[in-house]
């Protein structure tokens, strides 16, 4: 039973999940359209935006100790309302609408984002693995949603036969875990290190690399990306940008949440830093180089996806204590790693969402989305060609964008951490996207158009891309305060789980 005191710590997710079944009764029974619905549920994410910008950051175990709130919590819960508000956005206003369903493509990912929340909130393997299954069902659903469209159904398949092995991975390795340790919380296993001195099992270990397995599917981590470009590819533009986005920001907090906050101990970290340097290293070159020869826009940002993984990989490597030898990673100094990953994922949602609204738009009226079709774009519609250049631009780390502050932080972090091996690669990453960012300006550019016809935008279509047009670059010019907001915004998470604030039992 969970006490009233620390329900309103649930409010987010109870006020998304309550809302998104009202909205699926009201489809039903009063047969709203799905703008409707849709208006109706950008209201609730709002609501349940402002309720969380009320709670303090104050780290707090509840729900028997399974639920952890603290500054990390609070940051992702905004963060994925911003993104869920974005989605259903896209969904109603830009791309085309779907044939059937409408109504529940817009609330399947309210059920989505309430899985999110509970990953952000995430202190217990059970809760995680509950929480990923809630994430993972509804985007198995949404990402064929399109059922006469062989492409969808292909990426469906993929991402359904892929995603359910990784969740097999991810519950045996925690069936290890717990059957060794006795526990499944995060507490209490880093207890259970710390505290009372027991040394890391090879059983123990086995399960550390199943989880790991498990959640570099998620997150598209080489040698697991081989779903992303087609699941890219065939999925609508709002859903491959919550699978861009949301879905792997998801997989990167609780992988944080455990190497970081559980598993940061020498004898650990020997296991998980060389495997996710491996990774890291493998992510940054095959994400960048499978990138180049790509003509499809949509498989193209998909490779590219994975290169960014390996950015953000770096910045999680960075944060290990076992490396740096600090136990408080949060200070003055904004180049830490768990700072480093947050600001990188900013900058990638701003950039992302930014792309794939201009291909929702462009969707409708081209012939196809290869980089050919977009010839003399600038001269049928300057706003989209300048949103889709300095979304490019800023994910291939140009200054003084958002995406050039945010691989300059993980360059930092890899510097004052002594990763230098993994600075070179990231520096060589690095370069090589820009050559396959700079192909679709050049096409925009300096092709001549394969039709003069003007594309001409709604008002809210051109509000929305200038909003994220001036935050691009806004959080470039002003690095200094974006890192400084966002190191404060999560303060408050202490990455090692030790002995909690508060805690309630029943």
């Amino acid at each position: 039973m969970l006490s009233v005191a620390y329900l309103s710590y649930l409010a987010p997710e109870i006020l998304i999940g309550v809302w998104a079944m009202v909205l699926l009764l009201l489809e039903a029974f009063l047969e709203l359209s799905p703008r409707a619905i849709a208006s109706l549920a950008i209201l609730g994410i709002i609501v349940t935006a402002l309720v969380t910008l009320t709670f303090d950051s104050t780290s707090t175990l509840f729900w028997a100790g399974m639920c952890k709130w603290d500054g990390a919590a609070k940051f992702f819960h905004l963060f994925f309302l911003a993104v869920v508000a974005l989605v259903i956005w896209m969904g109603d206003e830009v791309q085309s609408p779907v044939s059937h369903g409408g109504g529940e493509f817009v609330v399947l990912p309210l059920f989505t984002t309430v899985g999110l929340m509970l990953l952000a909130s995430a202190n217990d393997f059970i809760l995680l693995f509950v929480a990923l299954e809630l994430v993972t069902i509804s985007l198995y659903i949404l990402v064929a949603y399109q059922r006469r469209s062989l492409v969808a159904l292909e990426a469906g398949v993929k991402y359904l036969i892929l995603g359910g092995l990784s969740s097999a991975f991810l519950v045996m390795g925690v069936a290890y875990i717990f059957g060794l340790t006795g526990h499944t919380r995060f507490d209490l296993i880093w207890r259970y290190f710390h505290l009372y001195g027991h040394t890391m099992s090879p059983g123990v270990g086995f399960g550390l690399l199943l989880v790991l397995t498990g959640i570099g599917f998620k997150i598209a981590m080489v040698p697991f990306h081989s779903w992303a470009p087609d699941v890219y590819e065939g999925a609508p533009n709002s859903i491959t940008a919550f699978l861009s986005v949301g879905s792997k920001a998801g997989g990167l907090i609780i992988l944080m949440r455990i190497v970081l906050g559980v598993f940061d101990i020498p004898s650990a970290s020997a296991i998980w830093v060389p495997l996710l340097t491996v990774c890291a290293i493998a992510s940054l070159i095959l994400g960048n180089l499978a990138a180049i020869p790509q003509r499809n826009l949509k498989r193209m940002l998909g490779y590219s996806s994975i290169g960014h993984t390996g950015f953000i990989l770096v910045a999680v490597i960075g944060a290990s204590a076992s490396l740096t030898g600090k136990i408080n990673y949060f200070s003055s100094d904004v180049a830490t790693g768990q700072v480093a990953v947050t600001v990188y994922l900013v900058s990638y949602l701003l950039a992302t969402f930014t792309c794939f609204i201009v291909l929702a738009v462009l969707e409708r009226r081209l012939p196809g989305l290869e980089i050919h079709h977009l010839a003399g774009l600038s001269q049928r519609s300057p706003i989209l060609a300048a949103a889709f250049s300095l979304a490019l631009v800023s994910l291939a780390g140009v200054p003084p964008l958002s995406g050039f502050i945010a691989k300059m932080l993980v360059v930092l972090v890899a510097w004052h951490s002594g990763l230098y091996t993994l600075l070179v690669f990231t520096i060589f990453a690095a370069v090589a996207a820009f050559y396959y960012y700079l192909g679709p300006i050049k096409a925009m550019y300096w092709s001549e158009p394969l039709d003069e016809t003007p594309i001409h935008l709604n008002r809210a279509t051109n509000t929305v891309l200038g909003v994220l047009i001036v935050l691009i670059i806004g959080t470039g010019f002003w690095a200094q305060s974006f890192a400084v907001l966002v190191n404060g915004a999560v303060l408050a998470q202490n990455s090692l789980p030790s002995p909690p604030v508060a805690l309630i039992q029943h």
